[in-house]
C-alpha cells in the first residue's frame, strides 16, 4: 500500500526470526493484493475500474467498505472511502491521469447487496480505504507473531508493540516534529498496545500549482487544514489508526471531543508547534533522553 514496514522481535534466535517475519509478510503481501490502491492487480483496483457494474467483493472487501461507510456517516462525511478519487487526481496512486467527476461522489453512491455480497460504485468513483485497512493489516501481523516474547511492528508511522523490549526494557517510540524530521518533540512508552500518528507533512506534493497532502476532509474536498500531526494509543493498531486520521480531517474542536470521549491518550500538534495532550498521554510519557539509552 505505498509503506515501508519495519518488524523487530526480541527473545528468538535469528533462524526463528526468519520464519516468523515471512509470516508476517505473508499477511502484509495479502492485505496489499487486496486493498492497495497502487496494484494494478488488486481487488481494490478491479473494483475501483469497474465502470459502474456490481462487483463481487471478498469477504474481507464487503466488511471493510460497510465499516467505512459507517464511518462516513458517523463523520457527516469528513471522512469518506471516496477521498481515492481526490488523491488520484494529485497523481498519487491510481488510477494514472484521472480527473474527478462533477458533482463529486461519496459514500452515498456506494451501493450495497449485502446477499450477494456486491459492490457498485457509481462511474469514475475510486475508493481509498487505507485510514482502516492500514491498521487491520498491522494488527494481523501481529497476531502471527503471538508465541514471540517481545515484538514491534512499525508500518509507515503506525505500530503495535507486544511483550518487552531487551534486558526487559519498555518500549519507547519517539514522535518527530512535523516542522522537522529531525526533531523529536516527545517520547512515550507503550506496551502490547497500538499506537498510531497521521500527518500532513510526510505524504504530500505539489499538483498544476496547488499543494496537497493526502488528509482529505471530504466535506470540503481539499486537503484538512486542522492538525499538522496527530498521535493516538488505543488498544488495537486499528483504532490508533482511525483516530489519528480522524483528528486531522475533523476540525480541532471535534477532534479533541472525540477524543475525550473515547478515553484514548493523545498528543495532537498544530502547524505553529503548539500541542494539545490529555493526562492519559502525560501518564505515559518518559524523557527524550531515554531513547538515546
Amino acid at each position: 500500500m505505498g509503506i515501508p514496514v519495519h518488524i523487530t522481535l526480541v527473545g528468538i534466535k535469528k533462524s526463528e526470526a526468519r520464519k516468523y517475519v515471512s509470516e508476517a509478510e505473508n499477511i502484509f503481501h495479502e492485505y496489499d493484493k487486496r486493498f492497495s490502491r497502487f496494484n494494478e492487480t488488486s481487488e481494490l483496483h478491479k473494483l475501483n475500474t469497474a465502470g459502474g457494474q456490481w462487483f463481487t467483493a471478498s469477504l474481507p472487501m464487503f466488511q471493510v467498505l460497510k465499516k467505512c461507510v459507517a464511518l462516513a456517516e458517523e463523520t457527516r462525511g469528513a471522512f469518506d472511502p471516496s477521498v481515492g478519487g481526490v488523491l488520484a487526481s494529485y497523481d498519487y496512486g491510481l488510477p494514472s491521469n484521472f480527473t474527478p467527476p462533477s458533482p463529486p461522489l461519496t459514500y452515498r453512491n456506494i451501493e450495497f447487496n449485502d446477499r450477494e455480497l456486491s459492490v457498485r460504485l457509481a462511474p469514475a468513483q475510486v475508493l481509498e480505504p487505507a485510514s482502516i485497512v492500514k491498521g487491520m493489516a498491522i494488527d494481523e501481523a501481529g497476531k502471527s507473531l503471538i508465541k514471540v516474547p517481545g515484538f514491534l511492528i512499525n508500518a509507515g508511522g503506525d505500530i503495535i508493540t507486544r511483550g518487552m523490549y531487551e534486558n526487559d526494557a519498555p518500549w519507547n517510540i519517539a514522535i518527530e516534529d512535523p516542522r522537522n524530521p529531525d526533531a523529536i518533540v516527545a517520547a512515550v512508552t507503550i506496551q502490547n498496545g497500538g499506537m498510531a500518528t497521521s500527518g500532513t507533512y510526510q505524504t504530500k506534493g505539489a499538483n498544476k500549482g496547488r499543494e496537497w497532502h493526502h488528509l482529505v476532509d471530504m466535506r470540503t474536498g481539499k486537503p484538512s487544514t486542522g492538525f499538522a500531526s496527530a498521535t493516538v494509543i488505543a488498544n488495537t493498531c486499528e483504532e490508533a489508526d482511525t483516530e489519528a486520521s480522524l483528528a486531522i480531517l475533523l476540525s480541532e474542536t471535534e477532534a479533541i471531543a472525540r477524543l475525550e470521549k473515547r478515553g484514548l491518550p493523545y498528543f495532537l500538534i498544530r502547524k505553529d508547534g503548539r500541542v494539545s495532550k490529555n493526562s492519559a498521554f502525560a501518564a505515559l510519557e518518559v524523557p527524550i533522553s531515554s531513547l538515546l539509552k
